[in-house]
């Protein structure tokens, strides 16, 4: 009987064994998983005078079991977290905020925060990285915006090159400044392979900056006259909206080189004399209510050279002002050519128009020459 009755306390104390070994198996199955969205994230270029920048890490708990975050330390002094406080349920999500002051850390920086949580009994940690560098803010330019596009300010939009020599690279900036609240970012477009931009990909909020427009004067050997190219530029905000989009149009002189003539090919060369370099367009009517009518004025260019004058190109940055397609036009030596510029009533406005037409040619003592043109409307 004695012998029964221990053998079920020992069944009995066997089948409390297995419950709490099967319990225990089971708590521990379940446990949280710290999941992040990311672990690194790069600043960029940061201010130093432009106050704290900050990162948001998501997480999730991947895992089973209630997460929570135990403590976070900083590798910094500079660097701050904050965290999600209550316990993440499975599923859900949870923030870890990291904020860093670049005030007095000029250059680059690696930055990190190690996060403690209760996996694995509270022993799990993982570690979050922030990088960047810190620059001196730069200092506005004492110049006058006085243009933007999309919100940013912009010196001008029209550039003008006077002569561009084959052997020569001829640069003009554009200083810009960001006015919205926010970074904002540029793409470039339409941009020919002898033209070379030098822009910041992104601009800060308030901060000013430069665009230097190149014309490598060694990749323009088939081009002469006056060119005018349009350069399109657009910002855009971090989603990618188009805040605006505009032309920069960039216009030069494409001349001869002349640094390879001999004397003796000086001596020989051709050249451009313009009788009636002025040109006054007064008191233009038009034939019915003011539209209809044309005026005309002529101008000539002669070669008082000793060689053939050719004519790379013969025309106005103002559309208003007509003239003949004259390129490739060859002047022989001791030969004239007259020009006749035309101006269309129902084109000008009641303010005069004062404007020039460009002449560019093979004459190496003065490749552009200038006709000065000036429009007044009948009041």
């Amino acid at each position: 009987m004695n012998r029964v009755k221990n053998g079920i306390k020992i069944f009995s104390a066997f089948l409390m064994l297995g419950c709490i070994i099967s319990a225990q198996a089971q708590d521990t199955s379940q446990k949280p998983v710290f999941s992040p969205t990311e672990t690194t994230y790069d600043f960029g270029t940061i201010g130093e005078t432009d106050g704290y920048a900050e990162h948001i890490f998501n997480f999730k708990n991947a895992g089973d079991a209630p997460l929570v975050i135990n403590r976070i330390q900083a590798s910094c002094g500079c660097t701050k977290p904050e965290w999600t406080q209550q316990p993440v349920e499975p599923g859900k999500d949870g923030v870890i905020i990291i904020t860093f002051n670049p005030r007095g850390r000029i250059g680059n920086f690696h930055k990190t925060a190690t996060v403690y949580t209760n996996e694995e009994n509270g022993y799990k940690r993982h570690k979050l990285t922030i990088t960047g560098v810190v620059v001196e803010k730069p200092s506005d330019p004492h110049v006058f915006f006085a243009d933007t596009i999309g919100g940013i300010g912009i010196t001008e939009k029209d550039l003008v090159y006077k002569s561009i020599l084959p052997s020569a690279t001829n640069r003009d900036i554009l200083y810009i400044k960001n006015y919205h609240p926010e970074t904002v970012y540029f793409t470039w477009e339409n941009i020919p392979g002898y033209i070379f931009v030098k822009s910041p990909d992104s601009l800060k909020a308030d901060w000013p900056g430069e665009v230097s427009v190149i014309i490598d004067g060694t990749k323009t050997a088939e081009k002469r006259g006056r060119i005018k190219d349009a350069l399109k530029w657009t910002v855009k905000n971090r989603e990618g909206k188009i805040l605006g989009s505009e032309n920069i149009t960039v216009t030069g002189n494409y001349v001869d080189d002349f640094s390879k003539l001999s004397p003796l090919q000086n001596v020989n060369s051709p050249h451009l004399e313009i009788k009636n370099p002025q040109l006054l367009f007064d008191n233009i009517k038009g034939k019915f209510l003011g539209f209809g009518g044309t005026a005309v004025r002529e101008f000539l260019l002669t070669n008082t050279g000793k060689s053939d004058l050719t004519l790379h190109s013969v025309g106005s940055d103002d559309h208003r002002i007509h003239l003949p397609k004259l390129a490739g036009k060859i002047i022989k030596a001791g030969e004239s050519l007259a020009v006749k510029a035309t101006v269309k009533a129902k084109e000008v406005d009641t303010e005069a128009i004062n404007t020039d037409i460009y002449v560019v040619c093979n004459d190496p003592k003065g490749p552009v020459r200038m006709v000065k043109v000036t429009v007044q409307k009948a009041k």
